[in-house]
């Protein structure tokens, strides 16, 4: 392996057999004729890549794509049925926190137990004990058993004793995005700090971690490798196999219905690339009289192709098709951009956007809005759509809400927003104290 690779994977697969029930396991393995009861899962299949020498990768993909085994076989924890690995450096690796732990121990028990494991030695780690203790912040609690911890200070701990190894390759799966927010900030910062002396290899669903961490990302889909290179571009098409996935399992659920719509006996057989990126809108999302009805809805870039991502200062266009049951006076369009949380961060609607009163004859009209993504904090966010009549955006009567339709993740590459928003600093000054 050339000097400069950390990491080297050649063909990896791995591939586990699959019983129905214990029986047939037994019934398998006794069976006169060697008769098979089991099916086969690849969750590795022909996987090949290198990581250099203090690069940081990350590995992203669905659940059951196959990232954890991929991680758990880096480290040995699990061995490959074919293919080849080879990796140069002492490993530390954050798979499962505090899985080493032994809850009758006391937390400094537990940091000698854990990091004798890892290789250190018993001097070494005293040196280390004291920075190990105030990364944990757990106080007095050092001393107590684990068993009496609450879960984050349990995860506080296991993760300083997981990284006061100095290891030469750290592997990390989902370990970010434990603990409060101020603890998150903290590893986010000991990443950082140690990126500069070591390699990174990590899985993870926090999609701003990756591209504010990564130099490259690998993205894996049924245990293969379908791309590979930089972050923005695998975030991209990791979010657009997220919305294929909700895609299809709407066309599965309308498959199975004995009462299935005009509207969506014309969806159920269509390729996801002829749907051109719209997004049905069910009846349980809707609200409202339901005189104007939102029937679909989609979020397109400024080349009007499909978009999963957006950096600030893109230009988006959403859209809303809408049937109009009654020729219709003042009618009032909007949407909603809304956090996790159902926070309402932003939007627009035509009462506001508009001088003139807006008229709408019966019959199927399309509404799009062009607009700039402001400076947001990195997350994911959902577009709320609505339909009303009347001259006041506050005042006026519904008549079709289509509740969290499409979903986008904001990112942030190479910048930090301190809040939900980035505000203008008009003016600065600095002079003496008023004192």
């Amino acid at each position: 392996m050339d000097s400069n690779i950390a990491i080297d994977v050649r063909n990896l697969t791995k591939i586990y057999k699959l019983f129905n029930n214990n029986r047939d396991r037994l019934k398998e393995t006794f069976h006169p004729f060697r008769k098979k009861y089991h099916r086969v899962f690849n969750a590795l299949d022909g996987l090949s890549f290198q990581v250099e020498q203090g690069e940081a990768v990350g590995i992203i993909g669905r659940n059951g794509s196959g990232k954890s085994t991929l991680l758990q076989i880096i480290c040995s924890v699990l061995q490959p049925t074919n293919g080849f690995i080879e990796v140069k450096g002492r490993i530390s690796a954050l798979l499962e926190l505090g899985a080493g732990f032994n809850p009758e121990f006391t937390g400094r028990e537990n940091v000698f137990l854990s990091t004798a494991i890892m290789g250190l030695e018993k001097k070494e780690v005293e040196e280390k004990f004291d920075r190990i203790v105030e990364f944990a912040d757990i106080g007095e609690f050092i001393d107590q058993p684990v068993k009496l911890y609450s879960s984050g200070m349990y995860i506080r701990l296991a993760f300083a004793t997981a990284i006061s190894v100095d290891p030469e390759i750290l592997i990390v799966d989902e370990a970010l995005s434990v603990g409060d927010i101020f603890f998150q900030q903290k590893c986010i910062t000991q990443m950082k700090e140690m990126m500069s002396r070591c390699t990174i290899v990590f899985v993870t669903h926090d999609m701003q971690a990756v591209t504010s961490l990564c130099k490259r990302v690998i993205l894996l889909e049924g245990g293969k490798k379908i791309f590979e290179g930089a972050p923005l571009a695998g975030v991209s098409q990791y979010t657009k196999i997220l919305h294929t996935e909700r895609f299809q399992k709407k066309l599965n659920a309308l498959s199975s219905s004995s009462v299935v719509s005009g509207r969506d006996k014309a969806l159920v057989g269509k390729k996801n690339g002829e749907q051109e990126g719209w997004i049905e809108v069910p009846e349980t999302s809707k609200g409202g009289s339901n005189e104007i009805e939102i029937l679909r809805v989609r979020l397109l870039g400024e080349d009007l192709n499909g978009k999963e991502t957006v950096i600030a200062g893109e230009i988006l266009v959403v859209q809303m098709e809408v049937d109009v049951k009654v020729d219709k006076d003042n009618v009032i369009f909007g949407y909603t951009v809304k956090d996790r949380v159902g926070n309402a961060i932003f939007g627009e609607n035509t009462c506001s956007s508009l001088t003139d009163k807006l008229c709408l004859a019966t019959g199927r009209h399309l509404v799009s809005f062009r607009f700039s993504w402001p400076e947001i904090h990195s997350a994911t966010y959902t577009f709320t759509f609505g339909v009303g009549e009347g001259m006041d955006p506050f005042v006026h009567t519904v008549h079709c809400w289509a509740h969290n339709m499409i979903s986008i993740s904001a990112l942030t590459p190479g910048k930090g927003v301190h809040g939900i928003f980035n505000n203008q600093i008009i003016e600065c000054t600095i002079g003496d104290s008023a004192s």
